[in-house]
């Protein structure tokens, strides 16, 4: 097996904290997620070394044999406190040539599982089984069992669809999945789908899908945990004098009283008009307007007249309140 640096694939030092990992796996995962390279067989493979990387550096037990042991990690355990190895006992002999240098007690590995283990990894293809009390050798012990690797995906939502929740489908490796969304779910929330990852072998279980979630941007609407933000434009005159103004929100079309001389960048909160909470989603955050007044462009010959009494009634009280 060739020896992959999971660390430099993540470009981290053998250092780095387990946050540090977390974050570079994101960084890399969303970089050359399939989604947003298609057809691009390179990127495909990073995303797979990505994930490889991740899922060795992401667990303490694997991380620790993977520095100790570098490519030979899986097959390769610590010693026991007596100073043998875990898996097999290599003695240094001058017998037969063919077996590099090393020779094997069968007595030692009587009540180990890993015996075909550690001598397919020394013989390679050499060796097909455990060599029964006739000389002949066969396969009277299973292999053992190896668990699934975890996957790892990402699904784009609507904010409606946030605000909302219910179930949505997910494709992965050519498996539907179906995945349901309470509401306010929040961007990069993390769901685990047990067993839906990558199947075991020999009897071992399967992996689970990791999903995070990702929301698309809104026109409208930004969102800060609970709380929505978003322009509203109004007219001059309205800004001026007051009155009702139709307000769109995710929940519907409401109405909201603006008081006279609203001043442009003005911040008006409406009470419980934003995301739902996914822990109580009987609670909801507030909806904040950011006053945008509209300069009108084009004035009507009456529009232009009125406005230029205006400015002269405006210089006439100035002029009183100076004398």
């Amino acid at each position: 097996m060739a020896y992959k640096d999971y660390y430099k694939i993540l470009g981290l030092e053998k250092t780095a904290s387990p946050d540090a990992i977390k974050k570079a796996y994101r960084k890399f995962a969303l970089k050359y997620h399939p989604d947003k390279n298609k057809d691009d067989k390179k990127a495909e493979e990073k995303f797979k070394e990505v994930n490889e990387a991740n899922e060795v550096l992401g667990d303490p037990d694997k991380r620790k044999r993977y520095d100790q042991f570098g490519e030979n990690w899986e097959h390769l355990q610590e010693t026991d406190p007596t100073g043998r190895q875990r898996g097999g006992t290599a003695r240094p002999s001058g017998g037969n040539p063919n077996a590099g240098g090393f020779t094997f007690d069968a007595a030692d590995f009587e009540n180990d599982s890993n015996l075909e283990d550690l001598l397919r990894q020394y013989f390679g293809g050499q060796f097909s089984g455990r060599r029964q009390p006739n000389g002949q050798t066969g396969g009277s012990r299973n292999a053992r069992g190896k668990d699934g690797g975890d996957l790892h995906a990402e699904v784009w939502i609507s904010l409606e669809d946030a605000f909302h929740g219910g179930a949505k489908m997910l494709d992965v490796e050519g498996n539907q999945h179906r995945l349901v969304l309470k509401k306010g779910v929040a961007e990069g929330q993390q769901f685990r789908l047990r067993g839906k990852g990558q199947p075991g072998m020999n009897g071992g279980q399967a992996g689970d899908l990791l999903v995070s979630i990702r929301i698309s941007p809104h026109p409208r609407f930004t969102r800060a945990e609970n709380d929505l933000r978003c322009k509203q434009h109004v007219e001059l005159c309205t800004a001026v004098l007051g009155g009702k103004i139709p307000v769109h929100t995710l929940h519907s079309d409401k109405m909201m009283t603006l008081p006279p001389g609203t001043q442009n960048g003005t911040s008006l909160r409406m009470r419980g008009l934003g995301m739902p909470d996914p822990k109580h989603p009987d609670v909801y955050g507030d909806l904040y307007l950011d006053i945008q007044v509209d300069i009108p462009k084009q004035l009507s010959q009456e529009e232009h007249e009125l406005f230029t009494r205006l400015a002269q009634l405006k210089h006439e009280k100035q002029h009183a309140e100076n004398i």
